[in-house]
């Protein structure tokens, strides 16, 4: 069974489930894939567009609740999204974002745009702040593109690096394949996660990726993504 670090399965508070009914829908679809645990991380911008937190906790309350009456085999946690700003060290500190599973991993994304500098002062920033970055979705940034910048990411600020599960399952460029393959032939990836959005267009396909990956990196390479995952979110009720 799979934990999913990076999921928009809560609905109405940002571009991921648009109701209720659409939640549930996401959370029967997640079980059915092989998922047993899903880490919520709705988008926020730090200090610049107001996240409706209450609403959100609401909602998730409201979830856990359904999962429970219709017993569900699934346990849910709360977590984030950052797009990253100058604020996101300031308020992490703070304890004003949520973490992953209330953990001291915080995920956060950039744009497609920015700059390898900007990515590299924003992680070292985060890692100063006292938490391990999880860089979200690492395949969707230019920037840093070579297997030699994760690497060095990793080394110097104990980053850690996330990949979509349906990246592994798309045909990719030659160039893209090579750095994929680089990755996690160098045990770069630490985490497969699905960053599912809304049915049906970004529906869940944790078991797809994966075994795209087994198949193309062989078994320990997707028992190694599972270890990390236990060990950086053991099983643990909030």
């Amino acid at each position: 069974m799979f934990t999913d670090i990076h999921s928009h399965l809560i609905w109405g508070v940002d571009d991921g489930a648009e109701t209720q009914d659409q939640t549930f829908r996401m959370i029967h679809q997640a079980v059915e894939d092989g998922i047993s645990r899903v880490i919520c991380t709705p988008h926020i911008t730090p200090g610049v567009y107001e996240f409706p937190m209450e609403t959100f906790m609401e909602h998730f309350r409201l979830t856990r609740e359904y999962i429970e009456k219709e017993r569900i085999p699934l346990q849910l946690d709360t977590g984030a999204e950052l797009l990253y700003t100058d604020q996101t060290p300031r308020l992490l500190r703070e304890q004003k974002l949520p973490t992953l599973a209330g953990s001291n991993y915080a995920l956060v994304e950039f744009s497609p745009t920015d700059t390898k500098d900007h990515i590299f002062d924003a992680v070292q920033k985060v890692a100063m702040a006292g938490f391990f970055p999880v860089i979200a979705h690492i395949e969707r940034y230019p920037a840093i593109s070579k297997t030699e910048m994760v690497r060095e990411l990793k080394s110097r600020f104990l980053a850690r690096v996330q990949i979509n599960a349906r990246s592994l399952t798309r045909k990719q460029p030659l160039l893209r394949r090579r750095y994929f393959d680089g990755l996690f032939q160098e045990g770069l990836v630490d985490f497969v996660a699905t960053d599912t959005h809304a049915l049906p267009g970004r529906s869940t396909c944790m078991t797809a990726g994966m075994n795209a990956l087994r198949e193309k990196c062989g078994d320990a390479a997707c028992e190694k993504i599972e270890r990390i995952t236990r060990e950086c979110f053991p099983e643990a009720s909030e």
